[in-house]
């Protein structure tokens, strides 16, 4: 099995177009499947579905935080991994194959309500005039204004930009590998052009040049993790719900579209969903929250 498992991998990347994130997660859940093989002394030959609820279990025990979604990734995984061995005739007996994986709850989006979301966008005192302070605003404006994920956001070029000049159109690379185009208002195209000398400025004084728009105070590439953290910061120092995080300016976006009328489909395109049933989470965001203003507003509304 070890023989094949880089060939499974391209084929997961050339065949299915998976993202580089879930490609990432599913080459780690296989490492520690084969670990714990290896460890524990089993026979490829002499897998069975027992095996794999052990191997769960291994993990639990060592403290990862084994949430019902990520045993049903590892699991995915696994039956993806034998599935490819048994089509390629590698395998007999598929041992995967009548496991089931543990039934989770698909949580609804957590969108930002209007004043934290201004809040979060808004200059952070004293830093108007930092590179942080302007990076951040810009990366945060371009999100929510587009409905990108972070990701997507993160992998922008700066050759699409200029000092002088912010399109409104913008093409990005989602899921699958599939381009989308989306849209820039005025407010993130402010932010940006406010971003861009702040920009230039530390690619000099670290004598680098980088191709992605968003970079770090070294010269180098902003990261996701890096992105994260930002936000989570400024969350904390703004006394904002600490489940905030760049995924919940999408939301917003989603969000606010539906709730002043969007169509689905539109904001289906936008958001790059592959099926209308993902973007169709958000109309539940919506309605509950406008039943939220019913509440608050309506003089029966608290009964």
């Amino acid at each position: 099995m070890h023989a094949h498992f880089s060939t499974f991998l391209a084929y997961l990347e050339s065949e299915k177009n998976l993202s580089r994130n879930t490609l990432l997660a599913y080459e780690n859940d296989l490492k520690q499947w084969f670990a714990f093989l290896e460890k524990e002394q089993i026979e490829e030959t002499q897998i069975v579905g027992d095996d794999v609820y052990a191997f769960l279990g291994t993990l639990r025990t060592r403290g990862e935080n084994l949430e019902r979604r990520s045993q049903a990734r590892k699991l995915s995984a696994l039956k993806a991994f034998y599935v490819y061995l048994e089509k390629k005739a590698l395998i007999q007996k598929n041992p995967v194959q009548s496991l089931k994986a543990a039934r989770y709850k698909r949580l609804l989006p957590r969108a930002l309500r209007p004043v934290e979301l201004e809040s979060l966008l808004e200059d952070g005192t004293g830093d108007e005039m930092r590179f942080t302070g302007v990076r951040d605003k810009a990366l945060w404006e371009t999100v929510y204004s587009s409905g990108m994920r972070i990701s997507e956001a993160l992998l922008l070029s700066i050759n699409f930009f200029s000092l002088s000049y912010i399109p409104d159109e913008v093409k990005v690379r989602g899921k699958g590998s599939k381009d989308r185009v989306v849209y820039l208002g005025e407010k993130a195209r402010r932010a940006l052009l406010e971003y861009l000398p702040f920009r230039a400025q530390v690619l000099v004084r670290m004598k680098k040049n980088c191709d992605a728009l968003f970079i770090n105070f070294k010269g180098g590439p902003l990261t996701r993790r890096g992105a994260h953290y930002l936000i989570k910061k400024r969350a904390h120092a703004l006394g904002l719900d600490a489940r905030v995080t760049p995924h919940s300016l999408r939301h917003s976006f989603a969000t606010d579209l539906l709730n002043n009328g969007a169509n689905i489909r539109h904001v289906q395109e936008m958001l790059g969903h592959a099926s209308v049933s993902t973007t169709q989470n958000y109309t539940h965001v919506a309605k509950e929250r406008l039943f939220e203003v019913y509440r608050n507003a309506h003089p029966h509304g608290k009964t």
